[in-house]
């Protein structure tokens, strides 16, 4: 009898001490909550980053504010500030222009160099704290592309996970995150030279992007855990409480209107992992991969056992209690039977440790991989350009910033709910090319509404967040069940690497808006 491929030992087991179980599901949520870092670091900058309503200062009225004071101050602001040829709900009054006055009657239009902010919604921003307005807008995009450009060492996330475990490798992504946000709290409370200052900011966004790299491993982690008729509840499971993260970050914004006291609080949230994710256990499917049967039936044991199994009757436990156990083969004879033996020479080289130039050849194994693997990386970078493009653009909707970054929350978790149902109900595929057509035409009819008709517009982006999360979450599991576990890690983050090209232009087509208002609509 041919012996068992450690991919077949493995569902076996899982199929024994049960797929989903309480034990299981505290590693969820264990797991889960390291998954809100990424959206409390990247949905933060939303709130501490945002650009409020804004204006030229007055020349030689040092007492201006946005806020009109009374008739006098309104002639002030009428005769000195041009109206704007802006028709996207942003103030009546040009933002980057004065007038300056030549006699009573001429006058010429130049750019200003101080500006008076909105206090409607923020007390303070970076944005207006650094005054990154207008010619200087360009530096605010540039930290959120530094962000997303950090975001690529989920290559290196990948290749850790895959190499040492998924434990060690999240637990020091989680413990550089930690210390990377507290050196940029110190740093945005600090007075210093400007220019040094953002200079030292937009490196610890580069880095603080890198060490964002967590939810992917968390994904895998939780998908590694159950067994595979549960790995679509893992991964929902895993995405709701990135979610939560969007909603604390709401939350402490909602409340705390100085950017400085706001982000310090999202710091200290965060690290607060470091302290509990030690009780975490390693994925049992990396530990059968690697031969750890030791640490792999610890575990195996410990979801039989909250799952209520009958220890004596679970006979590939036993198996692999033989094989870790005091009196089991020596080690000469365990390597001399090795598992992959009489595979196929294609499963043996699924059965090793891949290194990330290996799975990237195999991605081009062969014709039929090589379309698929296409078409699978075209859909990640489409998905994250557009996910993003939408989320970081909700201050730019008509309204409250709050109330329409919340309502892109609430439509957010009501697809991952949806996705929850549909996919076990109707499969991958159709459901995932449905939502990615409802994106398309959703913001494809953001062009033809009128621009007084704000509200509309909304509308669509809102839908268009529905949809795009829904898709956006579901090529994740797409993506994992394509793969074996040993490169399931690895290949994730090739695609999610590719993806981040789509992450690194979202924040810049943002910044088309405030010149080629009508390229954002399309």
């Amino acid at each position: 009898m041919m012996p068992k491929s450690v991919h077949e030992r493995t569902e076996n087991l899982f199929s024994e001490v049960g797929e989903f179980g309480p034990y299981q599901l505290s590693v969820f949520v264990l797991v889960g909550i390291v998954a809100v870092i990424p959206g409390i670091v990247g949905y933060s900058y939303s709130f501490y980053g945002a650009t409020p309503n804004f204006r030229c200062q007055i020349p030689g009225y040092e007492n201006d504010t946005y806020e009109i004071h009374n008739d006098y101050h309104q002639s002030l602001v009428d005769k000195n500030i041009p109206l704007s040829a802006d028709k996207s709900f942003k103030g009546i009054y040009d933002r980057c222009n004065v007038k300056s006055f030549q006699n009573k009657t001429n006058f010429t239009l130049g750019q200003c160099s101080q500006w008076v902010y909105s206090k409607q919604y923020f007390q303070s921003t970076l944005i207006t704290e650094w005054n990154l307005v207008c010619q200087n807008l360009a530096k605010k995009n540039i930290f959120s592309t530094l962000y997303f450009v950090g975001t690529y060492g989920v290559i290196l996330s990948g290749i850790l996970s895959d190499k040492f475990g998924r434990k060690k490798a999240t637990y020091g992504f989680i413990i550089a995150n930690a210390v990377l946000n507290i050196l940029l709290c110190v740093l945005i409370s600090i007075d210093m030279d400007a220019e040094v200052q953002q200079s030292l900011f937009a490196a610890l966004r580069l880095l603080t992007g890198i060490a964002s790299n967590v939810y992917a491993l968390a994904a895998v982690l939780a998908m590694e855990i159950v067994g595979t008729a549960k790995r679509v509840t893992a991964v929902n499971t895993i995405y709701y409480l990135f979610i939560g993260g969007e909603f604390i970050v709401l939350i402490l914004a909602y409340f705390l209107r100085n950017f400085r006291i706001f982000y310090t609080c999202c710091t200290l949230f965060m690290c607060t992992f470091v302290f509990y994710f030690w009780i975490v256990p390693e994925s049992p499917r990396w530990l059968m991969t690697q031969k750890k049967f030791k640490q792999a039936y610890i575990v195996f044991n410990k979801i039989a056992k909250s799952n209520k199994r009958q220890l004596e009757e679970l006979n590939e436990l036993d198996e692999l209690k033989q094989e870790c156990g005091p009196r089991s083969r020596s080690r000469t004879q365990v390597d001399h039977i090795d598992l992959n033996e009489n595979l196929k020479k294609s499963d043996q080289i699924l059965e090793k440790h891949l290194s990330f130039l290996d799975t990237i050849k195999l991605f081009f194994k062969s014709k039929k991989l090589l379309v698929r693997s296409l078409a699978i990386l075209v859909n990640w970078l489409t998905n994250t350009l557009v996910y993003y493009g939408i989320s970081f653009n909700t201050s730019e909707l008509v309204g409250d910033p709050y109330l329409n970054f919340g309502l892109s929350v609430i439509v957010e978790l009501a697809a991952i709910l949806v996705t929850h149902v549909t996919l076990e109900r109707f499969g991958r595929k159709a459901p995932y090319a449905i939502n990615m057509a409802l994106t398309g035409i959703s913001l494809l009819s953001v062009m033809f509404i009128p621009t007084e008709l704000g509200w509309l517009v909304t509308a669509c982006a809102l839908i268009g967040k529905f949809s795009i999360s829904f898709t956006y979450n579901t090529i994740y599991i797409i993506t994992g069940e394509s793969h074996p576990t040993v490169i399931r890690n690895s290949v994730i983050s090739v695609c999610q690497s590719f993806a981040r090209l789509g992450a690194i232009i979202a924040p810049n087509i943002q910044y088309l808006v405030d010149f080629f208002y009508i390229l954002i609509r399309i």
